[in-house]
């Protein structure tokens, strides 16, 4: 689903154009062509960038949006009464000083090797496993919480415990492939030197650690399908793991366990009864130095950096840690940057606004479905059901206690990250929900089938889709681009009502085939831009519904609304380009995506007074009504 700019671009471009003295471009009549009249401005003020072949509104907001969330990760101070841009602002100075990190040396490492360190019996390892895992540092295993299709949770557990990218990388006799495995013992052994070990026991820990490692990869190397099991099959696989007690310490009450590659296991029983706990102390040691290596003092930094950005990573040079930092929060943590996202750009009495949009858009869809005549009692049965159902998500919603009382010291990076992943990991059940398909500093607007949600992002919420202040130009924004997603939620017909709704519904690739795609002989592509076509049409049709709901609005009212629809669409094509796109185009050309289905709804004629035989009035007959 595309994403609109900004429309005080379109302010700004009208007051250029006054200030500049310049000659502006006749504007089209509004019933001769709304795209342009509505968008002369814009689309004089912004000729087609060098070397792009199109360049539109939904750039301008997707631009924003990666500039704003710039903006978060490079700020060290946020405003009063921003909590969540308060802990990312803390987080992120942290990881820039450099001097404090040097001073904090490894205090946020010692309480996990004195974990390690009460290993004495084997049986002791698979209880400071688990308590590894929730103070954020996964070794041995990787360990996720997910939910089945009726939103019960269980857990994943899969191969894990290795530094190197691939089991294949322990395995492989490659000669480039060896250097980097000496590479990679070089850095465990200055890891556990550093970390305490001393120097007459090291290289027997560096061998030790090593040897745990090259047999766990191969076992990981044994590819096998993920098999749910309930908890009580599953620990007859794992043997000596206690799988109760590992899933009591990490918060979770799950009946299924889902083990991936249950061979595995088999070779990390076998590991638990006959390595000695001195290895299993090596091994333990040298996995959570390696994880905290790159937030600790640049002693243990570099072998990290040098190891896994340039070696692995194909840099020329290790780059700042800051840098890597930022990457490590979009990667872990995209609820804190989600957090502190909507607090600095969606408004409360904005998203109330959407909300009240939502919910004005389904309740007209509803009465949309309940006066269709064409419609058997069972589609109209199924429809309202799919609708009711519907849950509409407007901006990610994480918990607000999803980082409890986490604070941040600005002293202390080390233990800032550890304390950030713990806080991720205690959040696991409530992390565990239906992914979304985009974060939400990218704008995005979309019904997402297989889970009847409909989603947008804080970043879609923004003007000129919802404005500062509330217009009826809401509706025609933000609102009909709702009802689309939920029109295409509704052609979801069969036998009959298929057939009904293809009848309603044919008449737009007539219509749309005899549109120049680009002011030439090039036709749009009225068949593969169909759905499209039917989708802002009919949620055109509902969004003018809500709008109406209370009463019929008055003429600029009205106006406002179309012009907000309009407002999103100005687009600059290569003209080629566009013509060779027609061959396989699933959108028609900006033009057409507004005045296309406005040219349907008498009510934007009467709303500017169109008559005659006005292009953007198409003749009682032959005007296409889908739920109106």
């Amino acid at each position: 689903m595309p994403v609109r700019p900004l429309f005080p671009a379109l302010l700004l471009s009208l007051a250029a154009g006054s200030a500049h003295g310049q000659r502006a471009p006749a504007v089209p009549a509004a019933c001769t062509d709304f795209y342009g009249h509505v968008n002369a401005a814009w689309l004089a003020q912004h000729p087609l960038p060098a070397g792009s072949r199109h360049y539109s509104r939904w750039d301008q907001l997707i631009a924003l949006g990666q500039t704003r969330r710039n903006e978060l990760l490079a700020a060290t101070h946020a405003p009063e009464g921003k909590p969540a841009s308060a802990l990312l602002a803390d987080l992120i100075a942290s990881s820039q000083d450099e001097e404090a990190i040097e001073a904090a040396g490894t205090r946020a490492l010692q309480p996990l090797l004195q974990k390690i360190e009460r290993i004495r019996r084997n049986r002791d390892v698979p209880a400071v496993v688990a308590e590894l895992h929730a103070a954020g540092v996964p070794v041995l295993f990787a360990f996720q919480v997910r939910r089945d299709a009726q939103g019960r949770p269980y857990a994943w557990i899969g191969p894990g415990g290795l530094g190197l990218p691939d089991p294949s990388f322990h395995l492989s006799a490659a000669p480039e492939v060896q250097a980097l495995v000496r590479q990679y013992r070089d850095a465990l052994s200055e890891w556990l030197r550093l970390s305490g070990v001393p120097a007459r026991e090291l290289a027997a820990a560096v061998d030790g650690a090593l040897a745990m490692e090259l047999e766990l990869a191969r076992a990981a190397a044994q590819a096998a399908p993920a098999t749910l099991f309930p908890l009580e099959e599953a620990q007859k696989v794992v043997g000596a793991l206690d799988l109760p007690a590992f899933l009591a310490a990490q918060g979770l009450k799950a009946t299924h366990v889902e083990l991936a590659g249950p061979a595995f296991f088999q070779v990390l029983d076998r590991q638990l009864a006959r390595a000695k706990p001195a290895q299993w102390r090596a091994y333990l040691r040298a996995q959570v130095s390696r994880e905290l290596a790159p937030t600790l003092p640049n002693a243990w930094r570099r072998p990290w950096a040098e190891l896994y950005q340039v070696r692995l990573g194909g840099q020329t040079e290790p780059e700042p840690r800051a840098l890597w930092f930022r990457r490590m929060l979009e990667t872990e943590a995209p609820e804190l940057l989600d957090l502190a996202y909507d607090e600095r750009w969606l408004p409360s009495e904005r998203q109330q606004r959407a909300e009240r949009i939502a919910a004005g858009v389904r309740a007209a869809a509803l009465a949309a479905v309940d006066r269709a005549d064409w419609l058997s009692d069972e589609g109209k049965a199924k429809a309202r059901r799919r609708l009711e159902t519907m849950e509409i998500q407007l901006g990610r919603q994480v918990p607000p206690d999803t980082f409890g009382p986490t604070r941040f010291s600005r002293a202390d990076f080390a233990g800032n990250v550890l304390a950030l992943r713990r806080g991720l990991h205690q959040a696991l059940l409530q992390r565990a929900r239906r992914a979304w398909p985009a974060e939400q500093w990218h704008p995005l607007l979309a019904w997402i089938p297989g889970e009847n949600r409909l989603v947008a992002t804080t970043a879609v919420m923004q003007p000129p889709v919802l404005g500062e202040a509330a217009g009826p130009g809401d509706y025609g924004a933000f609102g009909a681009l709702l009802a689309q997603q939920i029109g295409i939620a509704l052609q979801q017909w069969e036998g009959a009502d298929a057939q009904a709704w293809a009848k309603r519904t044919q008449p737009l690739i007539g219509q749309y085939n005899a549109y120049s795609a680009t002011g030439g002989a090039t036709r749009v592509n009225g068949v593969g831009s169909h759905a499209q076509n039917q989708a802002d049409l009919a949620g055109l049709e509902l969004a003018w519904e809500a709008l109406n709901a209370s009463g019929p609005v008055d003429s600029a009212a009205a106006r406002a609304f179309f012009t907000g629809w309009a407002a999103l669409w100005p687009r600059q094509d290569e003209a080629l380009a566009l013509a060779q796109a027609q061959a396989t185009a699933t959108h028609a050309p900006a033009r057409w995506r507004v005045n296309g289905p406005l040219a349907n709804l008498p009510a934007f004629g009467q709303a500017f007074g169109c008559a005659g035989r006005a292009a953007m009035l198409r003749p009682a007959r032959e005007q296409v009504a889908l739920w109106r």
